[in-house]
């Protein structure tokens, strides 16, 4: 299991532990469905996403399973919780405008600034997640052919490409990276010589976004995957690539992308319609400086 997801499983029993202990339950045979309900409810009025409540709900599952395989207790409280309702809502991603300026804001005069940099322009580039980005090592990257390896979700493994402008912006980090201590394998490190951690990497895509003045969406590493899948369909990619290169096991997630993406031109349609332009708004003002049209 990856670090990642271990440090998740126990963000969430640590929640659990502290609700139960706020409700009076001490010992794990004592909880019950409704300290489960309560919970669950508590987690709601915190303001979390449905979907980061039903991720919750299925961790939670899993671990009283377990503990009623391995005979610490008796009955499963967890049998009888309905599952959570979920509404799984795509991240606005950046506009083209917006992209561009969040990589110009890092300073490409220093080590870390050239090291965020190509942080962002990967996985704006590659649609990679964040813990895929952290956990990339130096020997995974071809550089003659423009890909990398990476270790996803599942443990499995697939190449994803990159361009040659995101390559060149790699390397520049590359010839910095050299100069400061490199203590882990991976590609992407701390001023220590270790490997970032993915908090770190968050709180600095936010304070870029912040930087940049990007208003009306929510900046995050996750943002930029999502940026990444939506122009790549926009721009003319097919939906078998995109779900090859995202290291989605179906094409459900992948086709959301698509109408996300289609709606995107719908709604761009809408703005710079010809007709409209000719028979609307635009054939208005055209007539208010006089048309140009001579009756017969």
């Amino acid at each position: 299991m990856a670090d990642g997801t271990l440090t998740w499983y126990e963000n969430i029993l640590s929640e659990l532990e502290q609700s139960l202990s706020a409700q009076g339950v001490e010992l794990l045979e004592e909880v019950t469905p409704e300290h489960l309900r309560a919970h669950l409810t508590a987690l709601r009025r915190k303001g979390l996403a449905s979907e980061t409540v039903f991720r919750a709900y299925g961790a939670l599952r899993c671990a009283f399973r377990f503990w009623k395989r391995e005979g610490k207790l008796t009955d499963n409280p967890m049998k009888l919780i309905e599952r959570p309702r979920r509404e799984r809502a795509l991240i606005r991603p950046l506009g083209p405008e917006q992209a561009a300026r969040l990589l110009e804001m890092p300073d490409a005069r220093s080590s870390r600034g050239l090291r965020d940099r190509a942080m962002m322009a990967l996985m704006l580039d590659s649609g990679l997640r964040v813990s895929e980005v952290l956990s990339l090592e130096v020997a995974r990257i071809d550089w003659v052919n423009c890909v990398l390896s990476v270790m996803g979700k599942g443990r499995k493994e697939r190449t994803v490409p990159f361009s040659a402008r995101t390559g060149q912006i790699l390397l520049e980090y590359t010839r910095e990276r050299a100069k400061g201590p490199v203590k882990d394998a991976q590609f992407f490190l701390g001023r220590t010589g270790r490997r970032l951690e993915r908090t770190k990497v968050r709180k600095l895509v936010v304070r870029y976004g912040k930087a940049a003045g990007i208003e009306g969406v929510r900046v995050s590493p996750h943002t930029l995957r999502h940026t990444f899948a939506v122009m790549y369909i926009r721009n003319g990619g097919d939906s078998f690539s995109l779900q090859e290169i995202l290291g989605h096991s179906t094409l459900e997630m992948t086709r959301r992308y698509v109408h996300l993406a289609r709606r995107d031109v719908a709604e761009q349609h809408k703005k710079y319609s010809p007709m409209d332009f000719l028979f609307g708004k635009g054939a208005q003002a055209v007539s208010s400086r006089g048309s140009a049209i001579v009756p017969a």
